[in-house]
């Protein structure tokens, strides 16, 4: 009896000892992401509603982790762990082996040549705020008046609902409310009614379609020209742009959605005057995607997924499913997620330029429109004496082509996240920056050519 009792006492004695080298090994197996990340100079910070981690190297690569979560991010790529992210005494722990991969990103980019260049320049002007509060202004567009391009207008989207239109000065001249109008893109000379008219489309998350608009007037007044609705089979529509092909001179809708899906749908006259739309072809992403423009002259289109990469396609509806190239990673040096708009300023002959709006750092990267799109610097639009910086960007548009006195090469236009007027914050606007100030504070300049008009464009 006595022996089994010392049996007994032995064995219980194994097992807390086991049970304690267990928590020891487990306790081994993970550190505190802040402590470590400090040691390496690293930017870190929490936010309690979502549980989550972000953090910054100081190379510029950037990562983010959630308690009690199984996967991570880290340098624009997706892994998962052997274990989840723990909370600890109020310390996020993470698996060491996390930790090793994060220091292998961190050894990466220590060459000073290596840095991410990066200017600053401050808005000429801003649009009105819009109506609506909280997350509501959403991307422009840039209209060049044929007559007068002092008096060319900005068209931009409520995704609370409506599309807004805008003079140079920013002052509000059109409300229109459509629905909840998310992406927005225009293009010139479309044949319809046996004239040719510019139009101005944009995608509904209210109706789940495509609408198309003519533009006429001093005011520009916006006219819906669409016959049966255009509308789409994914679940809701979200990224936009129009795509005029100097190939075969047709136009088409270029549209993504939430899930990544992509749909091109041909744009033309149905014979009564009014626009219809028929699908040509779809692919699908691999994550939520958003940002889109067309490059005419090339016969490209460019994606942006928004946690991971820009892509190139060929922009045709035969041009396939698959990427031509990948142009940049979201890691967080050049682009930090969510990449969100993209758009396309048109140089001499076949020069220019592809702008992305960097959401996660406040910044827009600047990458060259031609062969392999080499990057080039990155800038961010930053508080003047009047009219305070951008902020989380969503939509961008670029025009490099002569506005007037005001803009004599033409302007940046891009949506503010944070709008303040007089310290207070307000509802949201768009900033206006002349394409002069981006061309003249970049090293080394970058062009600018002001007579490159939209409407004259060349197959390339």
């Amino acid at each position: 009896m006595k022996q089994r009792k010392a049996w007994i006492a032995s064995a219980m004695i194994a097992g807390m000892m086991l049970q304690t080298l267990n928590v020891s090994a487990a306790a081994a197996d993970y550190v505190p992401l802040r402590a470590q990340l400090e040691k390496l100079g690293a930017k870190v910070s929490w936010d309690a509603k979502d549980r989550t981690a972000m953090f910054k190297l100081k190379n510029g690569i950037a990562g983010i982790v959630t308690i009690n979560e199984g996967t991570y991010r880290l340098a624009g790529k997706e892994g998962k762990l052997s274990s989840p992210v723990q909370l600890v005494n109020e310390q996020t722990m993470i698996p060491a082996a996390l930790l090793q991969s994060i220091l292998a990103e961190n050894a990466k980019y220590q060459d000073p040549k290596d840095a991410v260049p990066m200017f600053s320049v401050k808005a000429r002007g801003e649009t009105e705020a819009v109506d609506s509060g909280e997350d509501a202004a959403d991307d422009p567009a840039i209209w060049v008046d044929p007559v007068d391009p002092s008096k060319s207008k900005l068209i931009a989207t409520n995704k609370a609902g409506g599309i807004l239109v805008y003079d140079l000065s920013g002052k509000q001249l059109q409300s229109y409310n459509v629905g909840k109008m998310n992406n927005i893109d225009l293009r010139y000379d479309f044949p319809l009614g046996g004239k040719k008219v510019d139009i101005v489309a944009a995608t509904n998350r209210t109706t789940n379609t495509i609408d198309v608009f003519s533009v006429s007037g001093e005011n520009g007044e916006l006219t819906p020209i669409v016959g049966e609705p255009i509308k789409s089979a994914m679940g809701e529509v979200y990224g936009f742009s129009l795509y005029h092909s100097l190939r075969t001179g047709a136009f088409y809708a270029l549209v993504l959605g939430k899930k990544g899906e992509f749909e091109q749908y041909e744009l033309k006259d149905d014979g009564t005057g009014k626009v219809a739309g028929k699908l040509v072809r779809e692919f699908r992403l691999g994550t939520q995607s958003e940002g889109l423009v067309a490059d005419d002259e090339y016969g490209t289109m460019y994606i942006a997924e928004e946690d991971v990469a820009i892509w190139k396609y060929n922009a045709e509806p035969d041009g396939g499913k698959e990427p031509l190239a990948q142009v940049d990673i979201a890691d967080g040096r050049r682009l930090q997620d969510d990449i969100e708009g993209l758009t396309m300023y048109y140089g001499k002959d076949g020069t220019g330029y592809l702008i992305a709006s960097s959401q996660g750092s406040n910044s827009y990267a600047i990458y060259d429109r031609q062969n392999d799109n080499k990057y080039i610097s990155n800038f961010n639009i930053v508080d003047g004496d009047r009219i305070d910086g951008t902020s989380e960007t969503d939509g961008i548009d670029v025009l490099g082509f002569g506005l007037g006195d005001q803009y004599p090469y033409g302007i940046f236009v891009s949506q503010d996240d944070a709008n303040y007027e007089n310290g207070k914050k307000i509802n949201q606007n768009f900033k206006i920056v002349g394409w002069d100030q981006i061309a003249n504070s970049a090293k080394p300049n970058l062009r600018m050519d002001n007579t490159v008009n939209p409407r004259e464009l060349v197959k390339r």
